[in-house]
């Protein structure tokens, strides 16, 4: 007879709440469309290499591994990110216990994560952000687990995973550094004495190589990105709007993560735990102080949560209140929901305007809306960046099957960003197009081939920027979508090039960010 296996209740609730966040996704998984980043994590996983221009190269196994199994379906390549934030809600649970809380104190970690606007947003679509947070999390478990009780598993396991995690996304140094800067603060800086800590880098470091090697050989293209990004994005990343979204992303879990940081710091019950609020500390000033990106703060929030929820617990046990913490979770779980259509669609599109006008005029929330260029628009920039697409394929189709035999033979597709470049990838088979090329990100470095097209159709290029090189140039159209991010986009028919497309590539490199 099989023996029956039983779990500790806390085990059960913890896997009743992962499924949850699991069951939201799935109300949201297959809604809008693609994402323009999402066609270019699938493109890059049809040329694997130990990088690209813009990231590291794990997403692009996962979208590979993803196409495997899955073929084209949305839901399937978003499914692995909606896995790694059902995971997450596990080991924010798991972090509680190891900090010292009970029932309570697990049951109000996992719902600060899983109703936590930003986690669900993070966690909806293909994207190295879902992953980061997952490896971020990891790693401070096993940090709190050797700061409880320094076994050299535990450094190996840390180890391994920043290592996974930089072959996924940069920002793992900022943790290995304020993981490093923290426990040197603090009165554990015992445990660098013992070698495995060194180990551990050295681990990471091995995993990591590959790609830096990579990075060496292309010259790198990393500092080219932050640069291109400090230019285009970075510099519209207000001190005040950084504050702010801390809190928008977190909504009514921010108290609870706050609270954290101070349990962390200051409490007596958290004194084996001090590197760990340092460590917040380090990772937000440096965040700050390079104007980066309010999510790029987003995975310290697990930890944070975990802690709070443990000094709550704390608290109200002392004062033999424990029934304020089935208030806070509730409240939490249901004051969050109000916030939620910001974080996934689980809106139609119009339905979500209408929301966004509600919550804009009603309670004055308008940072939602604004997008990178620094200005508010009246629909999320994530959500206008799923549509449009398709459509847009439809109208390069339109203009390539018009062209004869020979013409379609000597044809090639051109596009000016990687969004329209990985739709037209990505659909090209569905309407039997020719191969994609692009000047810009990754697709630069894939270049042109061999090929010496005679006809080029062009999307995202204006006459006046392409006169040197053709004779003739035939303005198609003007792309418009009512919901796309991008609009009057021109599309053009071009004959007669000046000069070669294996002598205009190199020339190129300079707009490839």
């Amino acid at each position: 007879m099989l023996k029956r296996i039983s779990l500790p209740k806390d085990y059960l609730i913890l896997i009743l709440l992962a499924g949850l966040k699991f069951f939201i996704h799935l109300l949201a998984i297959n809604n809008y469309g693609f994402h323009r980043d999402e066609f270019l994590y699938i493109a890059q996983g049809e040329h694997l290499a130990w990088g690209y221009l813009e990231v590291p190269p794990f997403i692009a196994v996962v979208a590979k591994f993803s196409r495997i199994l899955f073929g084209d379906a949305l839901w399937g390549f978003r499914l692995f990110p909606v896995l790694a934030g059902t995971a997450m809600v596990i080991i924010t649970g798991l972090m509680a216990r190891e900090l010292g809380g009970r029932r309570w104190a697990i049951i109000l970690a996992a719902i600060c994560l899983i109703f936590a606007p930003a986690f669900l947003g993070s966690n909806f679509m293909l994207q190295p952000v879902a992953f980061d947070q997952l490896f971020w999390t990891l790693v401070l478990f096993y940090l709190i687990k050797i700061l409880k009780n320094d076994v050299p598993k535990y450094w190996i396991l840390l180890g391994f995973i920043c290592g996974i995690g930089l072959l996924n996304k940069y920002t793992m140094l900022l943790l290995g550094l304020g993981i490093f800067l923290g426990i040197l603060i603090s009165a554990q800086r015992k445990l660098f004495s013992g070698k495995w800590p060194w180990l551990a880098a050295a681990l990471a470091f091995l995993i990591f190589l590959p790609n830096l090697l990579w990075q060496i050989q292309h010259h790198w293209p990393f500092f080219d990105h932050m640069e291109a990004l400090r230019k285009t994005q970075l510099v519209n990343v207000q001190s005040f709007s950084f504050i702010l979204q801390q809190i928008l992303f977190n909504f009514w879990a921010f108290p609870v993560a706050l609270l954290g940081w101070f349990f962390l710091m200051f409490s007596k019950p958290a004194e084996l735990f001090r590197s760990l609020g340092w460590m917040v500390v380090i990772v937000f000033l440096v965040i700050f102080a390079l104007s980066g990106k309010a999510y790029y703060l987003l995975p310290i929030y697990p930890a944070l949560f975990a802690a709070g929820a443990v000094g709550l617990e704390n608290y109200f046990a002392k004062q033999r209140k424990m029934w304020i913490m089935l208030i806070i979770s509730v409240f939490i779980a249901l004051g969050n929901l109000v916030i939620i259509p910001y974080a996934i669609p689980i809106l139609p599109v119009e339905d979500f305007k209408s929301y966004a006008n509600f919550m804009k005029e009603k309670l004055d929330l308008t940072e939602p809306l604004r997008w990178e260029d620094g200005r508010l628009y009246d629909n999320r920039q994530d959500y206008a960046d799923m549509f449009g697409w398709e459509e847009q394929t439809q109208e390069v189709a339109r203009v390539f099957h018009s062209l004869s035999p020979t013409e379609k033979q000597n044809c090639v597709i051109l596009a000016s960003n990687y969004g329209f470049a990985g739709a037209l990838d990505f659909y090209r088979e569905k309407y039997q197009l020719p191969e994609v090329i692009s000047f810009v990100g990754s697709y630069f470095l894939w270049g042109p081939g061999q090929r010496e097209p005679a006809i080029y159709i062009m999307i995202g290029l204006s006459p006046e920027e392409i006169r040197p090189y053709f004779d003739e140039i035939q303005l198609v159209k003007f792309f418009t979508h009512p919901l796309a991010r991008e609009n009057n986009i021109p599309l053009l028919l071009c004959r007669s090039p000046r000069v070669s497309l294996t002598q205009l590539w190199p020339e190129l490199a300079k707009y490839r960010y």
